[in-house]
């Protein structure tokens, strides 16, 4: 196996991990969705296509929320400011992303590796 294909296996195992932790509720859709985009290039996935094509909506449209350690440098004023609009953010990229994990799933199982 060339080292393509290797790199290949890894990224699309790890975005199937990404959206198991995400329907499991260990990661957040807009961290998952994030995470999952950065790897469709290694993955050699079509962002354009479903299921993908959703995590890029996501990503998009959910942009400005801070994730992870982002927003530990924000005030604590401004997070709770802001903490309504992020719960929002959230909540639509649930509902978007919930359906995109599981056939994400599916089709990571099905095609591990390029060319199948």
């Amino acid at each position: 196996m060339s080292l393509n294909a290797i790199e290949i296996e890894r990224c699309r195992a790890e975005i199937g991990a990404t959206a198991r932790a995400m329907l499991s509720g260990e990661c957040s859709y807009i961290s998952g969705a994030r995470a999952i985009c950065g790897l469709f290039q290694g993955a050699r996935v079509d962002g354009f296509a479903e299921p993908f094509l959703r995590f890029v909506a996501i990503n998009s449209e959910t942009d400005a929320v801070p994730v992870g350690t982002a927003i530990a440098r924000w005030h604590p004023d401004a997070k709770i400011k802001h903490q309504a609009e992020w719960d929002e953010a959230e909540s639509y990229a649930k509902a978007i992303g919930e359906p995109a994990c599981r056939a994400a799933v599916i089709w990571v199982d099905e095609h591990p590796t390029y060319g199948n």
